[in-house]
């Protein structure tokens, strides 16, 4: 396998899967740097990874050092790097491998050559939806590893503004699972600085919300902003691309107008969520399979009610360790004895729906109640 030679720019972009973006691993600031280089430097129509060569000098110089290259470190540091796994999980699959399986080091031409492990390439090669792309300019001059993280979740979900992740799935994607348990330390430690150094440094800011279970802070709402460009440090931003998510959107808008019904960036937002954690990597061609059966069906009067209710009740299955496709549009149907469905229940899982989308502390017990009513009361009415 030839080098190939590698561009000395932090001005390349860097384009991940989502769902790698998503995993679960932990690197140090330093390590994430050099994953995140060899990352922009693939090239959109490369459909195998090369060993990606730069001098060693500038290796050394990425890495955060001045002066001559101590090779001792640098070994030390890819050696450490080639040890640490990252898990992605798709659906019921929980994936481990390595970020790099090969480092060469030729001191008589002055050049560091690295390979990605070739399981990366479904994640990083030839991707045509549900990918994130922003500058590797952004993160190269943050300090903390946490930053990065955090930048690069909310680089996902930037087009729809404001994302809510679950404490324990932050945790998991920052690589902070075991340290800093107590939630106020984790907000000291992670939230904060990343707050700060992010809207400092990068093309984005950022607010979040704690929301609470009782006392309990059980996840975090991220409200996301693109910062004007102009300060120093800054650089402009590529277009933001989010593979098959925005036409998706798009044609979700259309299949809901047919109905009457508006779908505004939020309830899109919570639907795809929702649909991710029951379908995969699947997800778009499954819930565009959904939303094309619902709205076909004119006896639903609340099309996206019915749907967050099918979804939430499939992620209740999964839970439970149950199939979830015994919970489906179809089926569904034929529980109501191919009546129309009731009054009530449209008209409950409206406000079920308004209920989520407010999601406010005091109201988290009160969406349970509905939910846990609501299912009591269409057991009644299949029987």
């Amino acid at each position: 396998m030839e080098p190939s030679v590698t561009q000395q720019s932090n001005n390349n972009s860097v384009t991940k899967s989502n769902i790698l973006i998503e995993a679960s691993y932990k690197l140090t600031v330093t390590e994430q740097k050099i994953i995140l280089y060899l990352v922009s430097q693939i090239n959109k129509d490369d459909d195998d990874f090369k060993m990606y060569s730069l001098p060693i000098q500038h290796f050394y110089e990425l890495l955060g050092y001045r002066g001559s290259p101590k090779y001792s470190e640098m070994r030390e540091i890819t050696r450490n790097l080639m040890r640490k796994i990252l898990e992605i999980k798709e659906g019921k699959k929980l994936k481990q491998m390595s970020w790099i399986s090969y480092v060469e080091y030729d001191e008589h031409s002055g050049r560091v050559s690295l390979s990605f492990d070739p399981r990366l390439k479904p994640y990083l090669l030839q991707l045509k939806k549900e990918f994130t792309t922003y500058r590797l300019k952004n993160v190269m001059e943050l300090k903390s590893g946490y930053s990065i993280r955090i930048y690069e979740i909310l680089k996902r979900w930037q087009f729809i503004n404001d994302v809510e992740i679950p404490l324990d799935d932050l945790r998991k994607m920052v690589g902070a699972t075991d340290k800093y348990l107590e939630y106020h330390n984790f907000k000291k430690r992670v939230l904060a600085p990343a707050q700060k150094e992010i809207s400092a440094k990068t093309d984005l800011a950022f607010a979040y919300k704690e929301v609470k279970s009782g006392r309990k802070v059980v996840a975090i709402r991220f409200f996301i902003r693109e910062r004007r460009v102009g300060g120093k440090g800054v650089v402009p931003e590529i277009p933001h691309e989010t593979g098959g998510v925005d036409a998706l959107y798009s044609q979700c808008l259309a299949r809901f107008a047919e109905r009457g019904q508006p779908l505004p960036p939020k309830a899109f937002a919570r639907i795809a969520l929702l649909s991710q954690k029951v379908f995969g990597e699947d997800w778009i061609d499954e819930l565009t399979k959904m939303i094309d059966d619902i709205v076909e069906r004119t006896d639903i009067r609340e099309p996206l009610a019915f749907l967050t209710y099918v979804l939430n009740e499939k992620i209740d299955r999964i839970e439970k360790g149950q199939d979830h496709s015994e919970v489906s549009v179809g089926k569904i149907e034929k529980a109501m004895r191919r009546e129309k469905l009731p009054d009530w229940f449209a008209e409950y899982q409206k406000q079920f729906l308004q209920d989520m989308e407010q999601n406010s502390a005091h109201e988290d017990g009160d969406i349970e109640r509905r939910r846990s009513e609501l299912e009591a009361r269409l057991q009644k009415y299949k029987n």
